[in-house]
């Protein structure tokens, strides 16, 4: 089962399944912020380090959408030309 002591509790119960882009994703920001507490102690530059953080998240989930949806698109347009649909004879 997953240590406690690697992923953060935030992680372990939120809606995100493990090997999906956001968990990883979420994976990687968590780590920076645990890394920002140590490095930075004032409280002002942490907290701004956090706001940079959280929008570079913001920001990595959507161009991971925006690359998933154009992928899904263009597999289905390419689906549909080399494997058209067979026309049925109306009556």
């Amino acid at each position: 089962m997953f240590s406690p002591y690697f992923y953060p509790p935030h992680l372990l119960f939120k809606e995100t399944t493990m090997f999906t882009p956001d968990f990883y994703i979420d994976l990687l920001q968590t780590s920076k912020k645990m890394t920002t507490n140590q490095v930075y102690k004032d409280a002002v530059l942490n907290k701004a380090c956090h706001a940079f953080i959280d929008a570079q998240s913001v920001f990595a989930k959507m161009l991971v959408k925006n690359t998933i949806d154009i992928t899904a698109h263009s597999v289905d347009s390419y689906t549909k030309i080399f494997f058209p649909k067979e026309k049925t004879a109306t009556a």
